[in-house]
């Protein structure tokens, strides 16, 4: 990129860390999305028999923070990255050639390449389904109803309830958000 003048250098400076911007919040919305059996809390003071019951109100909690996850990706990133794109001026050296991660392209090729990632998760996040109580309920059930062959080696989970397969409890202290910049960059 250093065959661009400094000033487009600093436009796409810019639109890589809108990018980033983009793909972590989209991160965020999916790993949200992959914990909603981890946000369902069950309610104290239960009979042993009786069946495990889950706290509504916490898990309406979990949707507005999915909600608000989505609403800041669609509403605020994306047109952010939007106008950053539109004002870094590529379109002017769109024929330079240039090599990126070892290939030879041109500017335009690799923003090509670069829209079409950042459209991705855009229409992946707008197509997202905000997780439902009741049918999370049922569905984790389902999942903690297997046979004790198919859950998971971490059987227990921070409350004493079992891990479906595929799940792991919620690290309480990071609450797994936590990402390096250098893989969502790779993602490009």
């Amino acid at each position: 990129m250093t065959q661009l003048p400094e000033a487009v250098q600093d436009a796409l400076w810019t639109l890589q860390e809108s990018t980033s911007i983009v793909y972590a919040s989209y991160l965020r919305l999916r790993e949200l999305v992959d914990e909603r059996f981890d946000r369902l809390v069950p309610l104290p003071a239960q009979p042993v028999a009786a069946s495990t019951r889950y706290s509504e109100g916490a898990f309406f909690n979990y949707v507005n923070h999915v909600t608000a996850e989505r609403r800041y990706l669609l509403e605020d990133a994306h047109p952010d990255w939007k106008h950053k794109a539109s004002r870094a001026g590529l379109h002017r050296y769109s024929d330079l050639a240039i090599t990126f991660r070892g290939k030879e392209m041109t500017v335009g090729e690799w923003f090509s390449q670069l829209k079409a990632a950042e459209t991705l998760w855009i229409q992946e996040a707008a197509q997202t389904e905000l997780p439902e109580f009741e049918s999370t309920v049922l569905e984790y059930r389902s999942l903690s109803s297997t046979p004790t062959s198919e859950t998971s080696d971490a059987s227990e989970d921070l409350i004493g309830l079992p891990v479906p397969t595929g799940r792991r409890p919620v690290d309480p202290e990071g609450l797994g958000l936590g990402f390096q910049m250098a893989k969502a960059l790779e993602a490009l």
